[in-house]
């Protein structure tokens, strides 16, 4: 008779889930090719995957090398393609950098003239009020007027060159269309006809206000901006998602079950933790568990320093002083009786 689902989930008690979880995670990530980027499909934005991906996560960083997102857009509207590019000219950010062909800095006089590129211009549907407002809203400190497809910008505040300078730098680099955070967005179209958008760079809560986008079906692979904007069991999700579909991509099969575990480690505080010193590892209780780790002189210093007291419970300590580990076989205790173990003794005299 076949088990049930709810029979075949149980396990044993003492199975030391941990090692094997690290062990079916940890076997398939070693013959990963070190691949960074990969853009097939995706139409030059690209993405990292593979043993980077998986680092990235694991390692809980908080910038990532290439955050992307997927945006659906509303019912109804996802086989209109001007819908699609509507949507597509509301979320990829412009940069003013992008829009001029030129530009010249006066850093002793605080002044910097921007030459727009008027095509540049008509296909973003911008115009030079539209940047010359847009700095204003920014910027306090700097007047704006314009000549032609010129933009003066001129620095009212104290002209020292470093000042002067990086304000420059910064209007240059400043949205002035779409959201911040996100730059080429690309139209894609799936298997059903329907329409969505890619983009490079990733910001959910500005992409939630922009009218046409489904807010239920908007994927992004930044798991703390997850966490700020839908919580702690949305981003253990993600990052459980993430490393199924990153080991899978690479043609490698690990139980979904080892990995819900690792997500699980990292997130069952209430915060994202990496696997490393500075997260599970280094808040474990065990002295010799965070020394085996890493940076083992500064544990033994501060344990001796104050006064700690390892318990010997888990399982990296116990291996590390040759005792036995307190699971799988290593939890069963065998009892003998007083007169049962004289009768054993007589017998082997």
């Amino acid at each position: 008779m076949a088990k049930s689902k709810g029979a075949s989930m149980k396990i044993t008690v003492g199975e030391p889930v941990g090692v094997v979880a690290a062990q079916s995670f940890g076997e398939p990530s070693t013959q990963m090719v070190l691949r960074s980027f990969h853009s097939a499909g995706m139409s030059s934005v690209v993405t990292t995957t593979g043993l980077p991906r998986i680092i990235e996560i694991i390692d809980a960083r908080k910038r990532l090398s290439f955050p992307v997102m997927n945006i659906r857009l509303e019912k109804g509207s996802e086989k209109n393609y001007e819908k699609a590019k509507d949507v597509k000219r509301r979320v990829e950010g412009v940069k003013l950098g992008s829009l001029m062909s030129s530009f010249e800095e006066n850093l002793k006089a605080g002044t910097m003239a921007v030459h727009l590129d008027r095509e540049q211009l008509q296909a973003n549907s911008l115009t030079i009020k539209n940047i010359t407002d847009r700095i204003k809203a920014k910027f306090d400190g700097l007047e704006t007027s314009s000549e032609g497809d010129t933009l003066t910008v001129k620095h009212k505040g104290k002209r020292d060159i470093r000042s002067v300078r990086t304000a420059f730098v910064r209007v240059r680099n400043l949205t002035v269309s779409g959201i911040e955070g996100i730059g080429k967005a690309v139209i894609q179209q799936d298997d059903n006809g329907n329409f969505y958008i890619v983009t490079a760079g990733s910001n959910l809560a500005g992409v939630m206000e922009v009218p046409g986008v489904n807010k239920n079906r908007i994927y992004s692979n930044d798991i703390f901006e997850v966490q700020d904007v839908y919580g702690i069991e949305a981003a253990r999700n993600l990052i459980a998602h993430e490393l199924s579909k990153t080991i899978s991509d690479e043609g490698f099969t690990v139980s979904f079950k080892h990995i819900a575990l690792i997500a699980d480690a990292m997130t069952y505080s209430g915060k994202i933790r990496s696997a490393g010193r500075h997260g599970i590892t280094g808040d474990k209780t065990s002295i010799f568990a965070r020394a085996a780790y890493e940076e083992t002189v500064k544990h033994f210093v501060n344990a001796s320093v104050f006064g700690e007291r390892d318990m010997l419970k888990g399982v990296a300590e116990n291996i590390l002083i040759g005792k036995q580990v307190n699971v799988g076989t290593g939890r069963i205790k065998l009892a003998i009786k007083k007169e049962d173990l004289k009768k054993i003794k007589s017998a082997s005299d």
